[in-house]
């Protein structure tokens, strides 16, 4: 009787290990055929805005969201009420300063740091220990450049005042007359003049500041500050005239025989000044050198930098 009741309880222990068995590999098919995300997402920062693109092991359906803002449809987007094309995966795309993007102005290096943390999930009601969370950073680097623009002047009629172009991105030209006149090649002492600055961008501003003439001997002369002002050291008096550079209107200048404060279009990435050409007393050779530096415009990021 008793051997009896081993042998019914040996069987039903093998069943029970036979059930477990069968289940665990249940549970590893199951994992095996969970979906992932595939190596490192994609990360663009654009002018402004931030893309993020990854890949999935199968068809992705779940959803992308910033952490603390999933309730915001524009911070969230759910690929389980997309049109499915069966391609394994997915991605989200946003705006500077939404969804309670965090903003930094950063001084090694000199820029802006946007940064936000999103989240891929699978399932599409809990967090799952397949989804994935990603701290995304993007660094808009700001720079400072030092332009240059030579002049060779003589009192002859005939002589040449040159000005020379070399840095690629940002320029200072010595022009006509106008804003939009033709760059000067040669010119007399007293002819009207415009300096003109610019850098070929509509996401940076500039601030022209530190500008120096020189004679190529050793003698220097700031006529712009560090703030970009007028150096008060070589204000003489003030003189009016009617201005036709933009537009018509009517403007003061400071000491028209060197050169004024630089007025900045609305667009921040030019800046000019009225002038007339001088050079030093028993000098052939005149150089003026500025330094420019560049910010943001994006998110405010030139405020208290550049003028406009």
């Amino acid at each position: 009787m008793r051997l009896h009741q081993y042998l019914q309880q040996f069987e039903c222990l093998n069943i029970f290990f036979a059930l477990l068995v069968l289940n665990l590999k249940r549970v590893n098919a199951l994992m095996d055929d969970a979906n992932e995300v595939i190596g490192q997402p994609n990360i663009l920062c654009n002018a402004d805005t931030i893309d993020m693109q990854f890949r999935t092991k199968r068809q992705f359906a779940g959803k992308v969201y910033v952490k603390g803002s999933y309730n915001k449809p524009e911070c969230r987007v759910d690929y389980s009420s997309k049109t499915a094309d069966g391609r394994p995966k997915g991605g989200i795309r946003l705006n500077h300063g939404a969804c309670n993007m965090d903003r930094q102005r950063m001084i090694t290096p000199d820029g802006m740091m946007f940064s936000t943390v999103l989240i891929i999930s699978f399932h599409p009601l809990f967090v799952t220990r397949m989804d994935k969370a990603y701290h995304i950073k993007c660094m808009y680097r700001e720079a400072a450049r030092t332009v240059t623009a030579a002049l060779d002047v003589s009192n002859l009629p005939t002589e040449a005042v040159q000005s020379d172009l070399p840095m690629p991105t940002c320029s200072y030209t010595i022009r006509s007359d106008q804003l939009d006149g033709s760059v000067l090649k040669y010119a007399r002492v007293g002819d009207q003049v415009v300096h003109r600055w610019e850098c070929n961008s509509d996401e940076y501003g500039l601030l022209v500041h530190s500008c120096y003439v020189e004679d190529g001997q050793g003698e220097k002369q700031m006529i712009i500050d560090e703030n970009g002002l007028e150096n008060n050291l070589i204000k003489s008096h003030r003189f009016c005239r009617k201005k036709q550079i933009l537009k018509p209107q009517f403007s003061c200048h400071t000491d028209h025989l060197l050169l004024g404060d630089p007025t900045y279009v609305e667009a921040l990435n030019m800046a000019y000044r009225e002038s007339f050409v001088f050079k030093f007393a028993d000098r052939v050779a005149v150089r003026f050198q500025c330094e420019i530096r560049l910010c943001l415009k994006d998110e405010g990021g030139c405020e208290g930098i550049t003028v406009g």
